[in-house]
């Protein structure tokens, strides 16, 4: 009878144990899947901030005259094809969530000084590239992938 309960016992045990140990291995695979969906998220984020970047800058460049088979177009508003504020809300790190509300802010100084001065005042005008407003969009811009690659290279 001792043997009988032994076994008994032993098996029951070994049926807990074995549970338990799927239990916690698909929570830890679960874990693990959420984190690297995140990764994958928060990388296909930054390439879509980065292609940002170049995008403001190409934009800066034809508003001050530097593309030459682009006109200056300074009065059209500027919006990204990806919804990028909400993204960066829920995906960013820190850093990078800062530095792309230091740019949004700088980028709309820069439409609402362009409105108030009424550019442009005659064809083929451009904007001064020491203008305030758009030294300080191209320093957020450098700003942003700067936090982009620090994000980055933490992982």
């Amino acid at each position: 009878m001792k043997e009988f309960l032994a076994a008994l016992v032993g098996s029951i045990a070994g049926g807990v144990f074995a549970l338990i140990g799927s239990f916690l291995a698909s929570r830890w695979q679960a874990q693990h899947q959420r984190s690297n969906l995140l990764h994958e998220a928060r990388i296909a984020l930054y390439v879509d901030l980065m292609a940002e970047c170049r995008r403001q800058d190409v934009r800066l460049d034809s508003l001050c005259g530097f593309d030459e088979d682009e006109p200056a177009r300074p009065r059209e508003t500027y919006r990204p094809t990806v919804p990028l504020a909400a993204r960066v809300e829920l995906l960013a790190l820190p850093a990078t969530r800062v530095a792309w509300e230091a740019l949004a802010e700088a980028d709309d100084r820069l439409v609402w000084a362009i409105d108030e001065g009424g550019y442009p005042r005659y064809e083929g005008e451009s904007l001064s590239v020491n203008m305030p407003e758009v030294v300080a969009l191209r320093r957020r811009v450098e700003g942003l992938r700067e936090a982009v690659r620090r994000d980055l290279s933490r992982g």
